[in-house]
């Protein structure tokens, strides 16, 4: 049997993340560049299960492996890794998927990456495993709860063990079983270019020029779409008809609330999905600021914005803890650099890549970030900070430490008026927004609050 293009793309892919701590978007985007002509969308969607599905599921997959083998894994090339564990996730997780052509091709992979003699291993090992023909304890759900979790739902011991400090073990089955989920694909419409009072019209466009069906949800800028859209400059992304944004991040801009003649910044505005919303909100009657420093991401804010058609804004490519405007601000979004604990589901190698001690220097550079803005501020401006994490101390501790240490300067400012009602149950008695992993509306999890300046 042959080695299809989709799944050698998927292994090598895998092993880019997994040993060279890449990123899955930008190596896909570099790959589908480079064969564009060779792959369709079913080829695309094909790669993408398997290379986000294995993440998903990495430190699961392996401990089946390391039980049915008699090496030691940790020996073995990335590549015979990668084979091995991408080939057992297409076996169990993968249904209209032969086992026998996971199990060859992930022996191909091995031929044609020069690793010959590892080829009878490989195949060894996947077949034994599409046998299903050995069951392997795991630790006891009542005397291990935490062991359980971490190996039953593939999480880092760290990071259960630092969520089961603050959540029941019945939250916990919930939040880590929604982040092995794919999650929905989210769109928000352009409303400069197609108020979200015609939605219906987008739809209708969706369906007809590229066979893609969606869903309305409660917040009329969103859309769920069936499948993966089509990207390419004719399709509708393309012209900019919509992007892809999670509806707790679309949240995010009507917290903002940008009104009629404001001076707003949105510092960290990479990659461009809070502020292309904040554009649309203000209706291009705002003058919009957009700071970020680091290049990648800046490029990728200009060019989401030139694909939507926003053009009226004014870039600053500097590091917000040094930039300093002309004239205080009436609105500062705040974006801030976080640990992401929250889109683990959305970007699973985060699992893998993030290390326990990750949170607390974010969350001093965060708190840094905070002071340096409320500097930046008019009296009577407002701060809106925002990050895609649920961590207390990314979150909850900062908006208490303002109110502890500066009541006389600012005050909190409540999001519920803000928010449309059916999403003011994830406001707090703190008047922190707060989404949660595992939440009832499939959003990804993200913090949020507003402060005002006295």
């Amino acid at each position: 049997m042959s080695l299809s293009l989709a799944r050698e793309i998927a292994y090598d892919a895998f092993v880019a993340v997994m040993e060279n701590r890449k990123k899955p978007e930008k190596i896909l985007a570099e790959v589908y560049a480079q064969h564009e002509s060779k792959l369709k969308r079913l080829d695309r969607n094909f790669i993408k299960e398997i290379l986000y599905g294995s993440l998903r599921w990495n430190s699961k997959l392996y401990w089946i492996l390391q039980n049915t083998s008699k090496r030691d894994l940790e020996k073995s090339s990335p590549e015979i890794r990668a084979a091995l564990v991408c080939g057992t996730y297409q076996i169990y997780y993968m249904d209209r998927v032969p086992d026998r052509a996971a199990v060859n091709e992930s022996v191909e992979y091995i031929r044609k990456k020069g690793q010959h003699n590892a080829c009878t291993f490989v195949n060894g090992i996947l077949r034994q495993i599409a046998r299903r023909a050995e069951y392997f304890a795991k630790p006891d759900k009542v005397a291990k709860p935490r062991e359980y979790l971490a190996l039953q739902f593939a999480h880092p011991q760290w990071l259960v063990d630092r969520w089961y400090k603050r959540f029941r073990f019945e939250r916990m089955e919930q939040m880590l079983a929604s982040n092995n989920q794919p999650p929905p694909v989210t769109v928000r419409i352009n409303a400069l270019k197609t108020p979200v009072e015609q939605a219906a019209t987008l739809q209708d466009n969706l369906l007809r020029e590229e066979k893609t069906r969606s869903d309305r949800r409660p917040l009329r800028s969103a859309l769920h779409l069936d499948r993966s859209p089509e990207t390419g400059v004719e399709s509708l992304f393309g012209r900019g008809y919509y992007t892809i944004q999670d509806e707790a991040s679309q949240l995010i801009g009507y917290l903002v609330a940008p009104a009629e003649g404001e001076v707003l910044a949105d510092v960290c505005a990479g990659p461009g999905g809070k502020l292309s919303h904040v554009y649309e909100l203000g209706a291009e009657k705002i003058t919009l600021l957009a700071v970020e420093k680091d290049q990648d991401q800046y490029n990728r804010a200009r060019d989401t914005m030139h694909r939507l058609g926003h053009d009226k804004v004014t870039w600053i490519q500097e590091d917000f803890l040094t930039w300093k405007p002309e004239n205080n601000l009436d609105k500062i979004l705040l974006d801030a650099p976080c640990s992401g604990l929250g889109v683990l589901r959305r970007h699973p190698e985060g699992k893998w890549q993030k290390k326990p001690e990750i949170v607390a220097p974010l969350a001093e550079q965060q708190w840094h970030m905070i002071l340096h803005a409320l500097e930046l501020l008019k009296p009577g401006g407002e701060l809106i900070y925002s990050v895609c994490s649920f961590e207390s101390e990314e979150t909850e501790e900062h908006l208490q430490r303002l109110v502890d240490q500066f009541s006389d300067k600012m005050e909190v400012v409540s999001p519920l008026p803000r928010l449309p009602d059916y999403y003011k149950k994830y406001v707090t008695r703190e008047q922190l927004f707060a989404v949660y992993a595992g939440n009832q509306d499939d959003m990804d999890g993200f913090g949020a609050f507003i402060i005002r300046k006295k």
